[in-house]
């Protein structure tokens, strides 16, 4: 039996697999059932997608039983334990071996192994199968060239600014060099609440909270050149944390908790799935990890020594240089809160909540937290600063509305294949477009790049169709809004924007990226419509012909937050006695 192990970075239409005889292909992304039909139907032998083994929120809650074993054991001078904060970036990974060692017992003992390329996650499947896969000589050239198109794709991807910025974060995570070209600026005169951000999208939801209280100082803390672009109001003073990190690199206390990070290594492979990181090489690096976050960590304590926080206010505490702050300042007994960028963080049934409160921006983003997650009822509120886009539908005329707006999301992460994606569902939306005599509107996420998605887009499409498409990135726009007449994703946050102004928005629950379940809490409160399958987006126009349409929950819609509850939550901590659902 010859079996095809199909690298999530791979396509079974290219390549030297595409042309030979298997009894069984094993996709290790992420694909759908339509993959699945077509990719039978062109090798004629059967495909399991490691897909239909992944288990959700079941999976994510084993997960954090699975890391329980390491807590406790590298804990710092500052009392922040190492291995909670740096066992969030193997998540994907540990998920990744609760699925393949699934996909492993389907596979008979007897096989012939081959694999698209070497790797993960191959490795894990070798690890489990106790047997080396076969690979394609390719030549040394070819063998090279997946490395030449990643970064060749980089530089079509980002600007060079932005190229900059990825070579800081993988080489100078510590700050060491940052810190020789940062500027020391003068400590603030007059209190400030800490805005700690690494993302453009954070620093303006911040500053929009920041923008509520004229009267109180804000200090914005960029860990990347991107947190900068935004534009400040007037009482938010932004300056880099490489300007903090000048101070001495704590060399005997990272010594100290390698050191015990090496006996607890040893002692982990009692777990079968750390065992198994383990060989695969995952937990390699995290004495990296630790060496470049206390030196980050010594940067957000020379914040806090120099500067007069009176509190915190952070979106986006599952980023590790961002939660940083949070738990310094609790140990301070400095105020702290944390609101989310996005719709939900369902690394919560990851982490533990480490501040004070938690800024829920609706009823319905409390509800997963509380219900979903198993955050405490008493610490998550309901407050979300202004909305940028408005909350009612739009005045203008239905006749102007014909763009059907596809909101695309960078699929290659999470190992879904972008051109299986627009197979399935370009050509619907298509046709639904030249049915009503307009077009369809692909709207870009800042990860994607234009010029790559614009090639698949005259790849999967005939010319007729191509013509229909338009290609948009950027910020989302009001004037986009305002000419949508449906929109189609898979889990993006755009739902609620289309929702709020008035506007239909269907989710391709078949297709789901995460582990934890968004689609189905949007559904819970009425937030867009699941799809469960291509061939209901040829019913969508009926949908919106129905009268009975479902809208959404009023819990569903963002609350604003009254100002001088904001004041007193993030400068003194205090809360309402029995968990504030309300923001005014």
């Amino acid at each position: 039996m010859r079996v095809l192990l199909l690298h999530p970075e791979d396509s079974p239409r290219r390549g030297p697999w595409s042309r030979q005889r298997w009894d069984l292909v094993v996709d290790l992304g992420k694909s759908s059932p339509y993959s699945e039909e077509a990719w039978g139907q062109m090798y004629g032998c059967p495909v399991l997608r490691s897909e239909s083994f992944r288990y959700g929120i079941a999976d994510a809650k084993q997960v954090r039983e699975i890391f329980v074993e390491g807590r406790g054991h590298l804990v710092d001078a500052e009392g922040i334990d190492w291995w909670n904060l740096t066992s969030l970036l193997i998540v994907p990974d540990t998920l990744a071996v609760l699925t393949l060692g699934r996909v492993a017992a389907e596979i008979s003992a007897s096989a012939e192994l081959w694999a698209t390329r070497r790797g993960w996650p191959v490795s894990v499947l070798e690890i489990l199968l106790g047997r080396a896969a076969r690979g394609f000589d390719l030549g040394r050239y070819a063998q090279q060239a997946p490395r030449v198109m990643r970064y060749a794709g980089l530089v079509r991807r980002f600007s060079p600014a932005k190229i900059k910025e990825i070579f800081l974060d993988k080489y100078d995570s510590s700050y060491r060099l940052r810190s020789r070209f940062a500027s020391t600026s003068t400590p603030c005169t007059s209190p400030v609440v800490l805005l700690p951000s690494a993302y453009g999208n954070v620093s303006r939801m911040a500053s929009a909270y920041a923008s509520l209280l004229p009267q109180q100082s804000f200090l914005m803390v960029a860990t990347r050149q991107s947190a900068k672009q935004f534009a400040p109001p007037p009482n938010v003073q932004v300056r880099d944390l490489g300007a903090y990190a000048k101070g001495n690199f704590p060399a005997a206390e990272v010594s100290s908790l390698v050191q015990r990070w090496s006996k607890l290594r040893v002692s982990m492979n009692s777990s079968p799935e750390l065992r198994v990181l383990s060989e695969a090489g995952i937990l390699d690096a995290l004495p990296n990890w630790l060496r470049d976050g206390l030196g980050a960590r010594n940067a957000w304590r020379e914040v806090m020594n120099r500067e007069p926080v009176c509190g915190v206010l952070c979106g986006d505490d599952s980023n590790l240089f961002t939660r940083l702050p949070v738990l310094l300042a609790a140990r301070r007994k400095i105020p702290t809160a944390d609101f989310h960028h996005g719709a939900f963080d369902g690394r919560y049934l990851l982490k533990d909540l480490p501040c004070d409160l938690y800024l829920a921006k609706n009823e319905m983003e409390r509800d997963y937290l509380v219900r979903v997650c198993g955050l405490p009822d008493r610490s998550v509120v309901i407050g979300a600063p202004a909305s940028e886009h408005s909350t009612q539908p739009s005045n203008r005329e239905q006749a102007e509305k014909t763009s059907v707006v596809f909101f695309s999301e960078p699929y290659e992460g999470p190992g879904m294949r972008a051109e299986e994606v627009y197979r399935e569902l370009l050509p619907p939306l298509c046709r639904i477009a030249r049915d009503s005599r307009g077009g369809v509107i692909i709207k870009l996420h800042p990860f994607e790049s234009r010029s790559q998605r614009s090639k698949l887009v005259q790849e999967i499409l005939d010319r007729e169709d191509a013509r229909l498409v338009t290609l948009r990135d950027g910020p989302l726009t009001t004037e986009l809004l305002e000419q949508t007449w449906f929109g189609i994703t898979i889990e993006s946050t755009t739902v609620l924007d289309c929702v709020q102004n008035g506007i239909s928005c269907f989710l391709c629950g078949w297709l789901t990226l995460s582990p934890y379940e968004y689609a189905q809490q949007y559904a819970r409160f009425g937030v867009g419509q699941i799809l469960q399958n291509a061939e209901q987006i040829a019913e969508i126009p009926k949908q919106l012909g129905n009268a009975q349409s479902q809208s959404a929950s009023p819990a569903a819609y963002s609350m604003a937050i009254d100002p001088a509850t904001l004041l007193r939550w993030v400068t003194s901590g205090s809360r309402e006695p029995q968990g504030a659902r309300s923001a005014s």
